[in-house]
């Protein structure tokens, strides 16, 4: 399943307010966690590893297939906004990385390529 941002937060605030209790759902069974949006609150980071498929480095968009995050959301493909565009530079399409998303509007705050198996 790949997830644009914007999308997902249509589909986040009407499971939000559906729910009234800070989970919103994607479709097909997909799950997707919010932290609580108060903007006194320091950033909830959670943790992934994923593969970007799709770079525009300009924007600072990064689209990554990921695994399960624990405590946000399961495995999908989807694009992120980074914290900044420099994010991005050095990574490619096919790159495997580590990264940390902040759960209240997730944008990703770092991102690091793994190291490649030999």
């Amino acid at each position: 399943m790949r997830l644009k941002l914007s999308k997902f937060v249509g589909f986040a605030a009407l499971g939000l307010l559906a729910a009234g209790a800070g989970v919103g759902a994607a479709s097909a069974g997909q799950t997707i966690l919010l932290a609580q949006a108060d903007s006194k609150e320091a950033p909830k980071l959670f943790h992934g590893v994923g593969v970007v498929t799709a770079i525009d480095a300009k924007s600072g968009l990064i689209t990554l297939n990921h695994e399960n995050i624990p405590g946000l959301m399961d495995a999908m493909e989807m694009e992120y906004q980074s914290k900044t565009p420099k994010l991005a530079e050095g990574l490619k399409v096919g790159d495997k990385v580590d990264f940390a998303v902040d759960g209240r509007n997730l944008t990703i705050v770092d991102v690091k390529k793994r190291p490649s198996a030999k």
